[in-house]
């Protein structure tokens, strides 16, 4: 398989991640059937993305324009996207007086990284006028994004079994 099919793949996968993250919100809320940690990690990545989808054509509009400023837009946009989304994990768990899951901190590490791959391809493409990060750029957001949801489902089904485990012992 040629780089070219593998990239019409990741991004044809991509377009699906709102309607995941959103099918994993639901079955958060109908598997929880509480506010927890794991429900609070995928209201914030649903929230996010779909921010982040709706954004985008408006970002895209901006950034077509000549200037440093328009075309920081563009990254900036999304990294203040992430960030947002960072606090908001962070502040729901706080008001909600949650503990962290291992979900939640896999959402906010993801979070941390696509905020370090778009300031880093700024720096690389405006700062530095070079294209060193452009093909990590262009493959890694929509190839973590892909891998995140394995991952979140993994880290949630442990967590789910840990519980089950503790209610077992105490009965």
């Amino acid at each position: 398989m040629d780089w070219d099919a593998i990239e019409a793949i990741l991004y044809a996968v991509g377009k699906f991640l709102s309607i995941t993250y959103f099918f994993l919100l639901l079955v958060a809320i109908f598997t929880e059937r509480k506010v927890s940690s794991i429900v609070i990690s995928f209201i914030v990545l649903a929230l996010s993305n779909g921010i982040m989808f709706a954004a985008t054509p408006l970002l895209y509009d901006i950034s077509t324009h000549q200037g440093i400023g328009y075309k920081f837009m563009w990254y900036g946009g999304f990294a203040f996207i992430d960030c947002a989304s960072l606090y908001l994990l962070y502040k729901l768990h706080k008001l909600l007086k949650q503990n962290v899951s291992q979900v939640a901190n896999l959402v906010g590490c993801a979070l941390v990284v696509f905020t370090f791959i778009q300031s880093l391809r700024f720096i690389d493409r405006y700062l530095l006028q070079t294209d060193v990060f452009a093909e990590l750029y262009r493959h890694a957001i929509p190839s973590l994004n892909i891998i995140l949801i394995p991952m979140l489902i993994f880290f949630w089904l442990t967590e789910l079994r840990e519980r089950k485990t503790l209610y077992q012992g105490a009965h």
